[in-house]
């Protein structure tokens, strides 16, 4: 059952316990969006990149979720873009049905969306990370239609807590690293990854859409929730709503 349709529609995200950017990034983003309230439990991601992310992994963490009666769950983590699109959103109907919430997505669905509302066919894709991982997201792109035109990689793949260590600066770096001739679009892999504040200014220096996959799944949320409140300041994804 979820929460009244008189109150604020309750949003619950699964968070994976080494990520230090979802909640405070999903509240600064929503602060001003009264028909909202988020609230959050957390899992342990496996050690591996390449684990699928399912109930099993999950555990008791959607159970905990589902005692608050959501409206909408959201699966805070970007695994399905490499792991497999179709993977995920199997994941996400599963939490809609555990949960009793209208509706569930996660970051990777978001992701999705994101691209299917701003028309986005071709990508340059930001990861903190190894190439390996992006060749992968770009078969997983492919199923749905979206190219992979460049890329802004690193040497290696790093562990979410070095992923949140990365200054500002680096992030910008990396952000305006990659090759984005013929893409439609910047498309930046990672919820630990604190690139959201920087959307606003870098589409204003790219003149292209940034979509950050944390900031995307807190527009994916208010669309799924019902809500069409316009939120400024975080690029052009949310001032569209």
């Amino acid at each position: 059952m979820t929460s009244s349709a008189s109150g604020p529609r309750r949003i619950g995200m699964l968070v994976p316990a080494s990520n230090t950017n979802a909640e405070p990034l999903t509240a600064a983003v929503l602060r001003d969006v009264p028909e909202v309230e988020v609230f959050a439990t957390r899992f342990r991601l496996p050690p591996s990149l390449d684990a699928a992310i399912d109930r099993a992994v999950l555990g008791e963490s959607v159970d905990l979720i589902g005692e608050l009666a959501p409206d909408v769950v959201a699966f805070h983590g970007t695994a399905g873009s490499w792991t497999g699109v179709d993977r995920d959103a199997a994941l996400a109907a599963d939490l809609a049905a555990a949960t009793g919430a209208r509706a569930a997505t996660t970051a990777t669905q978001a992701m999705l969306a994101a691209l299917a509302a701003l028309d986005a066919r071709a990508v340059s894709v930001v990861f903190p990370g190894s190439d390996e991982i992006v060749d992968q997201i770009a078969v997983q792109l492919g199923t749905r239609g979206i190219a992979v035109t460049g890329r802004s990689t690193l040497p290696a793949d790093l562990t979410n807590p070095e992923i949140a260590a990365l200054s500002r600066d680096r992030i910008e770096e990396l952000l305006l690293a990659g090759d984005r001739a013929g893409a439609d679009a910047v498309l930046c892999v990672g919820t630990n990854l604190r690139a959201g504040p920087l959307v606003d200014a870098l589409e204003q220096r790219l003149g292209l859409p940034v979509i950050d996959s944390a900031v995307a799944l807190a527009w994916h949320v208010l669309r799924l929730a019902g809500s069409a409140t316009a939120v400024p300041g975080w690029g052009s994804l949310l001032r569209s709503q």
